[in-house]
């Protein structure tokens, strides 16, 4: 049993932060649209997770805008934008720092994709939210981010259950948790929930 976070990060400002927890022991999920960081990290400690996973990069690049994880994803036919790439600089920077504030304050935080969470699952936006729905309770899903929100905190069940792999990067460039194609099977019959 366990509690699972998930955070679609969007740099401060605008209302586009996704947040999605999932809670195995009461088979309920959450989700919730933020602002800031001090809202993420509010409810990130009212909650108290397992596991805290972030579709943001982690991790800067040793050189050049691509860390050895983006080109180790594209090999897999799994697109991430280049963590140097344009405004995405200053996500990288805003996800750094929200990731080292959490493992300051004992959380375990990973770097995930949803959108490639759901491409090694099978799934579109649209089945994710009809599966996560029909097996646990919680409020309607408002939009895509807390869409988003919540298919990282499952790659961190998934994590949590033995069912993903890491993309490592270059020392220090960290590293991306994706599902495990073998696990598909145990996540279509519910095995994992």
């Amino acid at each position: 049993m366990g509690m699972y976070v998930g955070i679609d990060l969007a740099l401060p400002g605008r209302r586009r932060t996704g947040f999605g927890l999932i809670n195995t022991g009461e088979r309920t999920y959450y989700v919730s649209t933020l602002a800031t960081m001090e809202e993420v990290m509010e409810l990130v400690l009212r909650q108290g997770p397992s596991l805290v996973c972030i579709d943001a990069p982690l991790g800067l690049p040793r050189q050049g805008i691509n860390r050895l994880v983006e080109l180790r994803a594209r090999e897999r036919g799994l697109r991430l934008i280049p963590p140097l790439l344009g405004p995405m600089r200053q996500l990288t920077m805003y996800g750094i720092k929200l990731a080292t504030e959490l493992r300051r304050r004992g959380f375990t935080v990973l770097e995930v994709h949803p959108t490639s969470t759901l491409k090694i699952l099978g799934m579109d936006r649209v089945g994710f939210t009809r599966f996560i729905t029909s097996v646990l309770r919680g409020p309607p899903v408002g939009n895509e981010h807390e869409v988003d929100a919540l298919a990282s905190a499952f790659t961190c069940l998934l994590h949590d259950r033995g069912c993903t792999e890491e993309l490592s990067g270059l020392e220090g460039e960290g590293s991306l948790v994706i599902p495990r194609i073998d696990c598909v099977p145990r996540v279509i019959n519910h095995e994992l929930l």
